[in-house]
């Protein structure tokens, strides 16, 4: 197939390898254009109209060097006013044959997307719009590919089984329907066709790469409501629910793989400690990994501040005395040991291990976390989880995973007042935060960026250090990121702690695991570049002692989405929300985990598809040797590379 210049750009540009691979860009919407009487408009509607031009077209400016027209149609024996925000140069008489305008219903009129003089039939039906780059037009991708599609066929990935029982389309025609559907209801069936297609190749990627075994070793260890009365608050009910349910996996011969999910401040951790604990009373090996070195020295601290009886060790990188740490690990029969990457490296060897703890599951590979659990024999897994999202969906998702909730807040955590300034400048807050400082509290300042050239016009570490040292210059100002040191993130993180560092200018290295009870102030710049369930776990490091937080969120932009986080603080409920505005990988961590790309298939508005693809794919799994599954397996296997 030969394309022009124009056409191998468009399919660079839009991050695709080669033009079969091009076809994946499919249309985020459509517009239905049919005729419709001007007395059924709403606002906002995408409407056709086509009528003769009364007038001439008038040229305005708007904004800086920008233009537009102005012109008027007679349509069902009424004027309306058009309005192209675009530079065009059109002339009265090209339209003496009439105008055919296609546009978006407005109070003044029309807003118009497209205008041209052919007759109102060519302009009717379904027309997909696309995701586009700066100097690609909509009709260059539409063109490119009916141009494609002219050369290509496509053989079905899915059963012929399958596709009769669900009345699917054959994968060519559905690939064709959603470029060029000829109805709403071919183009529907050609969704749905394609939405399982991806469903069920997911599930099948997760199966074929598990390692699930039915066989584990059953632990019988000592009970832990000893310990339980021996802390300094009462467990919550989920909290008590959820000890229990992984409790009785830990004491039945099934292999346990089980997720722990729960809002940022729920209380997870307490409830991993717990476990962790009953398998050393089992006398087996524990390890906890957690993705930095803060956040294991974090857990490292709690759990000897908790239970300063039980002996615990710290491997990272950088601990000072990481051979004797080796040593204990390789003879010691009961251990517990908390740690990073550190954990799954070849020179680490286990006597004993038995079960292993994730903490933030999902910003660890499938590889690194296997990597850790196939150290021991028949392990025990937990991943801890403060993405929440329904059980239900989370069941749906990950089909060889039990999922325990903690959806209540522990008694003692105050909300955290949530403020949202339209402006990306601390000017209006200065005030507040001083007085904070006077107070002598301290306050964590969260950008995206580390340094000037990493990204336009977004804030970075350093130099906000430079300015907000001279706005809080009776106060001291400090910089953390993930890019310095082992031994300066301490450092820093050591002098926070103590109060010597009053002002935290950070990135989101404090999301996860930073406890100082004394920081109850957050500001985060650019607060547009977050994902609300990042921005809802930002706001949870604050309001963690006796004082209620407060969290300030600064943007220009973007103002219905981040309203969502004033109008709730379930991170649940918000999880969902950031599935809707960012999609379902970028919250769950989908790259990190080797989950497929989900082109098509929404999570939550198909979630009745995503349940009976997971069961067609555990009959697929038990039968895999059957030549009719064969194409849908190597799809599924080619997923895994993506």
């Amino acid at each position: 197939m030969k394309l022009t210049q124009k056409q191998e750009i468009i399919i660079e540009k839009l991050n695709y390898n080669d033009p079969q691979d091009f076809l994946k860009h499919y249309p985020i919407r459509y517009d239905f254009l049919s005729v419709k009487p001007v007395q059924e408009w709403q606002e906002k509607d995408t409407v056709v109209i086509h009528g003769p031009l009364i007038g001439d077209f008038k040229r305005f400016s708007f904004g800086r060097n920008r233009a537009g027209i102005q012109f008027m149609v007679e349509f069902e024996q009424q004027l309306i006013r058009c309005t192209f925000f675009a530079r065009l140069f059109v002339k009265k008489e090209q339209y003496i044959d009439g105008i055919t305008v296609i546009g978006t219903v407005s109070k003044g009129g029309l807003i118009v997307k497209s205008l041209n003089q052919k007759p109102l039939v060519e302009s009717l039906g379904i027309k997909p719009i696309y995701g586009l780059k700066s100097g690609i037009k909509n009709h260059e991708v539409h063109n490119l590919m009916k141009k494609i599609l002219k050369k290509e066929t496509f053989i079905n990935n899915l059963p012929v089984s399958l596709i009769q029982k669900y009345r699917l389309q054959d994968r060519d025609i559905a690939i064709r329907e959603i470029h060029f559907p000829q109805s709403s209801n071919r183009l529907r069936d050609a969704l749905r066709t394609l939405k399982y297609e991806e469903f069920l190749a997911y599930h099948l990627s997760l199966m074929l790469q598990s390692t699930h075994q039915d066989k584990g070793f059953a632990k019988q260890g000592k009970d832990i409501d000893d310990l339980i009365e021996t802390l300094p608050f009462k467990l919550i009910a989920d909290q008590e629910l959820s000890i229990r349910e992984i409790i009785t996996d830990l004491k039945s011969q099934k292999k346990m793989q089980r997720m722990l999910q729960g809002d940022v401040g729920s209380g997870k951790t307490i409830v991993a400690f717990l476990a962790a604990i009953y398998v050393m009373r089992s006398n087996y090996q524990v390890a906890m990994m957690a993705p930095t070195e803060l956040l294991a020295r974090q857990h490292f601290d709690s759990f000897k501040r908790f239970f300063p009886d039980i002996p615990v060790y710290l491997l990272t990188q950088d601990v000072k005395d990481k051979q004797l740490v080796l040593e204990r690990l390789k003879l010691s029969q009961t251990l517990f040991v908390i740690g990073t990457h550190a954990l799954f490296q070849d020179s680490v060897e286990f006597n004993n291990l038995s079960f292993v703890i994730i903490d933030e599951q999902h910003r660890f590979g499938v590889e690194q976390r296997q990597r850790l659990i196939q150290k021991g024999d028949q392990v025990d897994s937990l991943m801890l989880s403060a993405t929440p999202i329904p059980r239900s969906l989370a069941r749906a998702l990950f089909f060889d995973q039990e999922v325990s909730s903690i959806t209540q807040y522990p008694e003692h955590r105050k909300e955290t007042k949530t403020v949202l300034i339209n402006e990306n400048s601390i000017r209006s807050i200065v005030g507040i935060l001083t007085e904070q400082l006077q107070k002598k509290e301290q306050i964590y300042i969260v950008c995206p960026s580390i340094f000037e050239d990493e990204r336009p016009h977004i804030k970075n570490v350093y130099a906000l250090e430079e300015q907000l040292t001279n706005v809080f210059e009776d106060f001291t100002v400090g910089v953390l990121h993930g890019q310095m040191s082992a031994e300066e993130k301490s450092l820093v993180m050591g002098k926070f702690i103590k109060n010597e560092i009053h002002v935290l200018i950070c990135t989101t290295i404090i999301e996860v695991g930073v406890d100082v009870h004394n920081a109850n102030t957050m500001v985060v710049y650019n607060a547009e570049q977050f994902g609300l369930s990042t921005l809802h776990q930002l706001r949870g490091r604050v309001g963690r002692g006796k004082e209620a937080g407060q969290c300030f969120y600064l943007s220009k932009s973007e103002h219905e989405r981040l309203e969502a986080l004033l109008e709730s603080s379930d991170g649940f409920e918000l999880s969902l929300k950031d599935m809707r505005f960012r999609g379902f990988g970028d919250v769950l961590g989908k790259r990190q985990t080797g989950m497929p790309q989900f082109i098509l298939a929404d999570v939550i508005e198909d979630e009745k598809i995503l349940n009976v693809s997971k069961y067609d794919a555990i009959e697929i799994t038990n039968d895999k040797e059957n030549i009719e599954y064969r194409s849908i397996i190597e799809y599924a296997k080619s997923m895994n590379d993506v």
